[in-house]
């Protein structure tokens, strides 16, 4: 009977976690602002679960896979490597009140690199 109680027990508790969502999960959207033609403007979704960060920037016709992490204080860090176009770069800011602010640092092998502002809201 304590085996049938316990493992009810551990049951519950492995539930409550998985349901317990983090204060920054779920699915943001925004944009990125544009500061030149070679830096367009874009468009930005993200998903939170834990302390994971995954997502796509949009950018003129080329859809781009980011990863990265959330610090428990909303910090944002994350990383894409786009060798199709010769890009890569790094997003970085904070998640605070439904909101997120940062900049979107993009590297060109052959033309250098430009950095843009990026916003988006938790949806």
């Amino acid at each position: 009977m304590r085996r049938i109680v316990l493992g009810f027990a551990i049951l519950f508790i492995g539930v409550g976690l998985a349901i317990a969502a983090g204060p920054y999960d779920g699915i943001w959207k925004g944009a990125i602002a544009g500061t030149s033609t070679k830096c367009p403007d874009g468009t930005i979704a993200m998903k939170v679960e834990g302390g994971t960060l995954t997502g796509y920037l949009g950018l003129g016709t080329a859809r781009v896979p980011f990863h990265g992490t959330v610090a428990p204080d909303g910090s944002l860090n994350a990383a894409y490597d786009y060798p199709e176009h010769s890009l890569s770069g790094k997003l970085s800011g904070k998640l605070a009140g439904g909101a997120f602010t940062g900049t979107l640092d993009s590297q060109f092998s052959m033309s250098g690199s430009c950095i843009r502002n990026v916003t988006a809201k938790h949806s």
